[in-house]
């Protein structure tokens, strides 16, 4: 075990220390967080404090989560391609799906650090009450949706190792999920043909998540929620990890790995 936390956490450690020194990423963590925040907040204007809670403090943290998130998964990879060491860290001794989850863990915590300055910005300024009702299922349910969101970012790591057009998928998929999942409104009003994909999104059922634990939902529907969360972590993460074998022998047999 430790010859997978050990090298796991240190890749962490130094995407973390990597990551902020870029002055984008300073942009994304620091300033991108109060822009949403405010935005959504003026966008919502006078409504009930709830509506605040799960639509303006959870949908602009979850943004603020997900640009991490994306830019783990897309923007890393792009760039070991085109320093030219992509074959390297994929034929070091530590496997190279260990090195790739310690990127996306490196870049989900300061992810998850972005989300509270959000929240706190929006509760010092706006005043925006936040009442926890079910104080264990919460933790318990930000647990589950950082695994989760971990899982979905190592399925679109490897997707992107293959592809020479990683950054532009990238800013593809990073705006849509904002409307897709339903940070900022409820999925109920988007077109009736698109609903069906929202639902086999994780995004969706983590943030779903975190709005049924802070409101007076009953605890059935909250576990419900939580089966489905981890239910599709359980498939994305094994569709990720036949991706990494599949993407392992292409690279192997191809030789073009790092060709940029």
């Amino acid at each position: 075990m430790n010859r997978i936390l050990h090298p796991l956490w240190q890749t962490a450690n130094l995407q973390m220390k990597l990551s902020i020194a870029r002055p984008m990423f300073q942009f994304i963590i620091w300033i991108s967080p109060l822009f949403y925040a405010t935005l959504s907040y003026f966008i919502y204007g006078n409504v009930p404090n709830e509506t605040l809670v799960h639509y303006v403090l959870l949908g602009s943290g979850f943004m603020a989560l997900w640009s991490s998130i994306v830019y783990s998964s897309a923007s890393d990879i792009n760039r070991e391609r085109f320093y030219g060491t992509l074959e390297n860290i994929f034929v070091a001794p530590t496997p190279f799906s260990i090195i790739l989850l310690g990127k996306i863990v490196g870049n989900t915590i300061w992810g998850m650090i972005a989300m509270g300055l959000s929240v706190l910005y929006l509760v010092v300024f706006f005043r925006v009450q936040v009442v926890i009702v079910h104080p264990l299922l919460f933790l318990l349910a930000l647990l589950l949706v950082v695994l989760a969101l971990i899982i979905f970012s190592f399925f679109l790591a490897l997707f992107f190792t293959l592809s020479r057009q990683a950054e532009a998928l990238m800013n593809f998929i990073e705006y849509p999920i904002y409307f897709i999942c339903g940070f900022l409104f409820p999925i109920s009003i988007l077109p009736h043909w698109i609903q069906p994909l929202s639902y086999i999104l994780p995004p969706t059922w983590a943030i779903a998540l975190l709005r049924e634990t802070l409101a007076a939902t009953n605890t059935d529907a909250i576990l419900k929620t939580m089966g489905i969360l981890l239910v599709l972590s359980l498939v994305y993460g094994l569709i990720a990890w036949s991706c990494y074998k599949a993407v392992e022998r292409k690279a192997r047999i191809d030789g073009k790995l790092g060709v940029y």
